[in-house]
């Protein structure tokens, strides 16, 4: 199946004057749309390193990341969300655009770690080849709910579990409802 990297952004005044040269002004817009476009253009030739085969588009859409996601997902039979390989803590702070996606995208979301982190706190965790030297591949993840299992999803994860020769890891949750004893 064909890929298609997206690249969101939106344009912000800066806090200051933007830089000129010779007279000529680049407009903060210019500057925010170039990095976008250097970003994909990265993360292409890296793909097609990783697979000459895929067929590879690139889209930059100005805007708010999450609208622009959830409208990218609208045309996709799958979404992936990278992280930036941040620290636990940066990365949740951070990561409120892949939450909010999760939250409100109606196709499958995979979300794929960096491979690569910064400091951790607590004790560092095996790196991804570590993982990769033990397991063939990362584990796959499933959130799923007890009350609503939806069977798509079960099998999308068991599906893409078997394709990497992977762990697949279920995490559930849920309220517990409260346990009386009796006294004696």
């Amino acid at each position: 199946m064909p890929l298609r990297l997206v690249a969101a952004w939106e344009w912000q005044a800066p806090d200051f004057a933007p830089a000129t040269g010779l007279g000529v002004s680049v407009p903060p817009s210019d500057l925010q749309r170039a990095s976008a476009q250097h970003l994909l253009a990265q993360a292409r030739s890296r793909v097609a390193e990783a697979s000459s085969e895929v067929p590879i588009a690139t889209d930059e859409i100005p805007g708010l990341p999450v609208p622009a996601l959830l409208k990218a997902a609208e045309e996709a039979e799958l979404l992936v969300l990278g992280s930036r390989g941040l620290s636990r803590t940066a990365g949740y702070l951070l990561g409120s655009v892949s939450q909010a996606v999760l939250a409100s995208c109606e196709r499958p979301v995979v979300l794929v770690r960096a491979a690569e982190h910064g400091e951790e706190e607590g004790p560092p965790e095996p790196s991804a080849r570590e993982v990769t030297a033990a397991f063939g591949h990362r584990d796959v993840v499933l959130g799923l709910d007890l009350h609503k299992p939806d069977d798509a999803v079960i099998d999308f994860a068991f599906d893409a579990a078997s394709r990497r020769a992977a762990r697949l890891r279920i995490i559930t949750a849920g309220r517990r409802r409260p346990t009386t004893t009796a006294a004696s």
